[in-house]
């Protein structure tokens, strides 16, 4: 939301800062320096209005020519982000083909094949078998998957999750800068905030395992359209239209930051109501068209996927991650200062420092913002104090970091304490609210440059008396100093230099390192004996178990999406509902009887200790688990030291060898082995 304001009926008055971001860019008189947040309209009712005038139109070249260098600026760096690779190659995966990256490459895989089979998007019993999951309670983005289909059908899920993990950069980065022109006249400005918010630590951070936090380029829209519908009150129906779209597709790509969103935009309106209760008053009107179009429309497009979220099929009930998990991730005052191994100037004992702050967590560590930038956006602050966008996008970026820093003591409670406590709120990790860090240090470092450029960079800090200088040495004085008056090339140069030297430590350690996914050919090849004596599709018991958040382990869901879903899955990684509806996971996921899923678990992790026992109760526990839970096929596929010890334990309950195919090991048709043992249904 800025600063600005616009008269009732949409045209602008003298000194309405509106009146100067809504023109083209070509203007370079600068707005008042001290326009507050919201201005009373009644204020400006009686002002004169100035002449009417157009400035004089400019070339094609010029008017288009800034926008596409930035998205090619952006799109060749998004491009490159994870390697000289192709943007939806197949071949690699960043950062390792492991843990998290299994189970968002199979939110991409499942959408696709229930559309194309008939099945519903949101929620699937192809994992997790007999039960299922629901995919809105899981770090899924079911939008992108159903938008994104067809290239998934064409070319695989591990395709169309390499590009889009590049997409998120791209798109985020050209979302910010386009909106940062609503508040900036020099496009380099718009473009380093832009920078700022693509290639954030919490980007480069969170692009490591989570597709779902890193495509971002809603929040910095959903910023624009408050501004309009609060601030300008322009177009309030359309604008109220496009908000409720907006949110509902955040919803469908990740509820946790549509939450950590709206939450900031409701802060932000409160500050902007106890500031200025008279503008309050006189807009509650506007504002209840404005939003109420909002909710309306928000109510219909996501009405089924809310639906699902708290009622649908497989649906959990309370925060997917406990509360004592949470505790380990948030952030210190020093990490405001201590690099990670995402950023390429980490060196010694500051790199040291920087990985022990979250136990060598880079992921996670999403606070970093480094002493030059801090330095700078104290002087832009203090500078420019009295702009309302400053005072409001400082005090966002300042209150996301102090969500970061977690729960407090028993004598300090911070404000995570609190939201700890609400339903929905308390889903959101500490640290995700990094992410209103950077977007108002974005918004705030693009004012400032473009400030700087247009005003001088120390204009204004300094009031002497001008001392009387002879006509024809003043005449010469100009002409000299031309280039550096208030936007010249001489401050222009200077500002992107001070801009380099302040972003220099944020520079990211491209390129991130990416890995060849490891797909067994047993899942993937058309005469891999898994599919020949199964008609319908087979449900699959495999090693290693896709069970933990632990290491990884669990790349059974990986080999399903690259397998196009031919088979289903005992186990899922993920937010499954319990009995009661609350989610559960690890050992309290394992069907009964239990010693079939615990050989798998101790050979992944050693636990439980000691292990089952390989004797007959062992082997008749596991008949009884495949014949229960009618699993069709066991497949290990070596891993660990252990491995032989689990075809030890399954070689005995089924009485026969496993099948080696390419290098991994399958009993193909485990209710014909159950029955030839006298265990199988008639």
């Amino acid at each position: 939301m800025s600063a600005e304001a616009s008269s009732d009926d949409g045209r602008t008055t003298p000194g309405d800062p509106a009146s100067v971001t809504a023109e083209a860019p070509a203007a370079e008189s600068p707005p008042p320096s001290n326009e507050p947040v919201w201005t009373p309209t009644a204020a400006r009712v009686d002002a004169p209005r100035r002449p009417a005038h157009r400035p004089p139109r400019r070339s094609l070249l010029r008017r288009g020519g800034p926008p596409l260098l930035c998205i090619l600026i952006y799109s060749v760096l998004a491009a490159f982000v994870y390697g000289v690779h192709p943007p939806a190659t197949s071949s690699t995966l960043p950062p390792c083909a492991c843990g998290d990256i299994s189970s968002q490459v199979w939110f991409l895989a499942w959408p696709a094949y229930a559309l194309s089979h008939g099945l519903n998007p949101f929620y699937s019993s192809w994992v997790d078998y007999p039960h299922g999951v629901n995919l809105m309670n899981n770090t899924a983005y079911p939008l992108l998957g159903i938008l994104f289909a067809p290239f998934t059908l064409k070319f695989g899920a591990l395709s169309t999750f390499s590009l889009l993990m590049r997409l998120a950069f791209a798109l985020s980065g050209i979302s910010m800068c386009f909106v940062l022109r609503r508040w900036t006249k020099w496009w380099p400005a718009a473009f380093i905030g832009g920078l700022v918010y693509e290639f954030s630590p919490f980007m480069v951070g969170q692009s490591q395992s989570h597709l779902f936090l890193t495509f971002v380029p809603l929040p910095p829209i959903m910023m624009a359209l408050f501004d309009e519908l609060v601030v300008r009150r322009r177009h309030l129906i359309r604008n109220g239209v496009l908000l409720g779209v907006v949110i509902a597709a955040q919803l469908m790509i990740s509820p946790e930051i549509l939450v950590i969103s709206l939450l900031a935009a409701v802060c932000a309106f409160i500050v902007m109501a106890v500031r200025h209760p008279v503008a309050a008053r006189e807009r509650v009107g506007d504002l209840l068209r404005g939003f109420a179009t909002a909710v309306v429309t928000f109510a219909i497009l996501g009405a089924y996927a809310i639906w699902i979220y708290f009622r649908g099929p497989y649906h959990v009930s309370g925060p997917p991650h406990p509360v004592a998990d949470l505790d380990q991730y948030h952030s210190y005052p020093a990490s405001l200062i201590y690099p990670t191994n995402l950023q390429r100037i980490s060196f010694g004992s500051w790199l040291t420092k920087g990985m022990a702050l979250l136990q060598k967590n880079g992921v996670e560590h999403t606070t970093y913002v480094g002493i030059p930038l801090l330095v700078l956006l104290a002087f832009i602050v203090i500078r420019w104090r009295k702009v309302g966008q400053v005072q409001l996008f400082m005090l966002i970026a300042l209150g996301g970091w102090v969500v970061t820093l977690g729960r407090g003591t028993r004598t300090i409670k911070l404000p995570f304490d609190l939201m700890l406590k609400i339903p929905i709120l308390n889903g959101a990790l500490d640290l995700r609210y990094s992410l209103l860090m950077y977007l108002g240090i974005a918004v705030v470092l693009a004012i400032g440059l473009d400030r700087m450029r247009r005003e001088g960079i120390l204009g204004g800090l300094r009031r002497s008396r001008p001392a009387e200088v002879p006509a024809g040495e003043a005449t010469a004085s100009r002409a000299k100093s031309g280039r550096w008056a208030p936007g010249g090339l001489g401050p222009s140069v200077a500002c992107l230099a001070i801009a380099a030297v302040a972003l220099a430590p944020l520079f990211p350690a491209l390129p991130y390192k990416s890995a060849p996914p490891r797909v067994p050919a047993l899942f993937t090849d058309a005469d891999s004996p898994l599919y020949a004596n199964h008609d319908t599709t087979p449900v699959v018991l495999s090693y290693p178990l896709p069970i933990s958040y632990e290491g990884s382990n669990d790349q059974a869901l990986l080999w399903q999406s690259a397998a196009r879903m031919r088979f289903k899955l005992i186990a899922f990684r993920g937010a499954v509902a319990g009995p009661t509806g609350r989610p559960i996971r690890g050992a309290a996921l394992l069907l009964p009887p239990y010693e079939a899923e615990q050989v798998l678990l101790w050979a992944l992790y050693g636990e439980p200790r000691p292990p089952p026992a390989m004797d007959q109760a062992t082997a008749k526990a596991i008949e009884i688990f495949l014949r229960a839970w009618g699993v069709d096929a066991v497949t290990v596929v070596p891993h660990g030291h252990r491995t032989a010890l689990v075809l030890d334990y399954y070689e005995a309950a089924l009485e026969a060898p496993p099948i080696l195919f390419k290098g991994a090991y399958v009993w193909p048709d485990v209710q014909q082995d159950l029955r030839r043992i006298g265990l199988g249904s008639s």
